[in-house]
């Protein structure tokens, strides 16, 4: 690694939290627009379309991990991202 690029890291890691900010205020602002035209209430979405969309990449990684054979790490997985969710 290039000493002289070792502050980039840091700039990257704020970029990368504000990016996450800028996509997650969106992303409520997009729910709550289709909520209000479907009238479904804004918590009814939040609660069931939103809780949803974050439980999908969990889902997704345990289906990956036991399709290659490791069952344990995909049941750990599915416990434990749900026991942090609930936290």
């Amino acid at each position: 690694p290039d000493p002289k690029k070792k502050g980039m890291a840091w700039v990257a890691f704020f970029m990368s939290i504000a990016w996450i900010g800028v996509f997650s205020y969106y992303m409520v602002l997009w729910a709550e627009i289709i909520g209000a035209t479907l009238g479904i209430p804004t918590v009814v979405m939040g609660l069931v379309f939103l809780a949803a969309g974050t439980s999908v990449p969990d889902l997704l990684s345990s289906m990956i991990v036991a399709q290659h054979g490791q069952g344990d790490m995909a049941v750990s997985s599915s416990i434990g991202s749900n026991i942090f969710d609930v936290l």
